[in-house]
């Protein structure tokens, strides 16, 4: 006896399984900005309960690594984030 609870013999699928995640963001995050890697390069996301491929991602290496660090480290000592309260900065 199987399927869902109003006796129908059907399987009951969970309308979750068909749902597909919205992508909004596939690129590096560096000073501010949205950008590809500097490679090129992506790589595939899967759907861990279907095994397909969602989207592609930029695949960040040392390059950008080192673009984004020379990014934060010129924003904390030029910008306002470090020299505000603490309190301030929870927010």
């Amino acid at each position: 006896m199987g399927g869902d609870s109003n006796g129908s013999s059907a399987p009951c699928e969970p309308s979750f399984v068909k749902m597909m995640p919205t992508i909004k963001f596939t690129k590096l995050f560096i000073n501010g900005e949205f950008v590809d890697a500097i490679s090129g390069k992506t790589f595939e996301t899967i759907d861990p309960r279907t095994g397909e491929v969602i989207t592609r991602v930029a695949e960040g290496d040392q390059e950008d690594v080192d673009v984004a660090v020379k990014a934060a480290r010129a924003a904390f000592d030029h910008g306002t984030w470090p020299r505000m309260p603490g309190a301030v900065r929870i927010y």
